[in-house]
């Protein structure tokens, strides 16, 4: 907002308290018909300043930058919300333009809150203003003397209201975004070069980055400044690599891992895609503690720990497995895993660890998920060189996949 706007309120205000005092004879006569014109001049200068600065349109037609405005975000009671409104009404009345911001309404704890999201930072400030406008309408009707309840109860309103805008403004909230790109050292600096822009990184991970010099990630964070980027989360780029999140005993899954099974084996690229498997479970609180299972019981996780094993430990047979487990469904996993080509040791060994590291393998993978990439349900899940896709066959290499459904099983 321009210094000469502000300044021009706070005259403004400062006039109409000299006023005040001039009502209750307080100044000498010839006062009166300076401040009769000194408030007019005033009001029809900061008319003047909106019309030629365009500072009191409010319209959100900000020109697009490089980075997102950031949201303010206020949590406010019914009174306080009506002083809002009001106040914005009154100014959209005197100075014209128009205000958008969004209004949710929920139930918590014992009380209804109104919640008020605005993305357009002029407006916050010029909300601040007609609030101001507002409270000095209403101390000007005051009588300091005799203070009735209600008038207690609009002040108390105000203060906790401006309290809040205050707060919003020091505190707004900015939008994480994800890109992909290369970190790179430039001298003492180091950038993240994406399809589109390089970025200066910045924030706490950026330590974190410094052994990826050349190599791609999917960061996430934020764009505060043109030009740079604050990093608060990254995973490497897995080239040329599809994780499928599942859940073993989900349909929609064991479709898509059928489906998968059978193009992999008879595609002839010359660079097969990696097909990597990770399992969904979840987790509760049972006596204070974190307690994880599978939403289609304890058979489901006891396949999904037999497959994560498998997985880990068998790399070679793990695919093998898989194809065995989508020919004979019901079948135990002990004789499957011998069909995959694992011996009597072998299958001691894997039962041992799925009954001795049960909870610690499903905290372990339940953790991935979430630390990398926030999955909580949705099987199955599509994840390409670390990006979630929604329809395979959209990218270039599963252009020849037979259509899967689109259906998810979830907790």
């Amino acid at each position: 907002m321009p210094l000469t706007l502000i300044v021009v309120y706070a005259i403004l205000d400062l006039s109409l308290t000299v006023r005040r005092f001039y009502n209750q004879n307080c100044l000498a006569g010839f006062v009166k018909n300076s401040m009769k014109y000194l408030l007019l001049a005033l009001r029809l200068l900061v008319a003047a300043l909106a019309i030629s600065a365009g500072c009191l349109t409010l319209d959100a037609s900000e020109s697009i930058t490089s980075f997102k405005t950031p949201h303010h975000i206020l949590k406010l009671t019914l009174n306080e919300y009506s002083i809002l409104n009001a106040s914005e009404v009154d100014g959209l009345i005197k100075y014209g333009g128009s205000g958008d911001f969004q209004v949710t309404m929920a139930k918590e704890g014992n009380e209804v809150t109104w919640t008020v999201t605005i993305d357009n930072p002029r407006l916050m400030e010029l909300l601040g203003i007609f609030v101001g406008e507002k409270t000095v309408k209403l101390v000007q009707g005051l009588n300091p003397n005799s203070i009735d309840p209600s008038e207690k109860v609009a002040l108390e309103a105000i203060k906790s209201l401006t309290q809040k805008m205050e707060y919003a403004q020091r505190n707004p909230i900015w939008d994480s975004i994800k890109l992909t790109g290369l970190v790179v050292q430039q001298g003492t600096n180091w950038m993240f070069q994406t399809k589109d822009d390089t970025y200066q990184l910045a924030g706490g991970k950026l330590a974190d980055v410094r052994t990826l010099n050349g190599k791609p990630i999917i960061a996430d964070g934020f764009v505060k400044v043109p030009g740079e980027f604050e990093l608060t989360g990254f995973i490497d780029k897995q080239t040329n690599t599809l994780e499928l999140f599942v859940m073993s005993h989900c349909p929609y899954a064991q479709q898509a891992e059928s489906k998968l099974l059978a193009f992999l084996s008879q595609t002839n690229l010359a660079s097969k895609p990696q097909l990597e498997l990770h399992y969904l479970f979840y987790k509760t609180k049972q006596d204070g503690k974190d307690v994880f299972g599978s939403p289609h019981g304890d058979d489901e996780a006891t396949e999904d720990l037999v497959q994560m094993a498998i997985r880990d430990i068998h790399p070679n047979q793990f695919l093998a497995y898989l194809r065995e487990r989508v020919i004979h469904p019901d079948a135990t996993w002990k004789s499957l895993a011998e069909k995959a080509g694992l011996n009597a040791a072998d299958i001691a060994l894997l039962d041992k660890m799925i009954t001795d590291q049960r909870d610690s393998m499903m905290r372990g993978e339940y953790e991935t998920m979430i630390n990398r990439y926030g999955i909580v349900d949705a099987s199955p899940s599509y994840f390409w060189e670390g990006e979630q896709v929604r329809d395979l066959r959209k990218i270039e290499v599963f252009k020849g996949l037979d259509q899967l459904k689109l259906e998810t099983c979830s907790n």
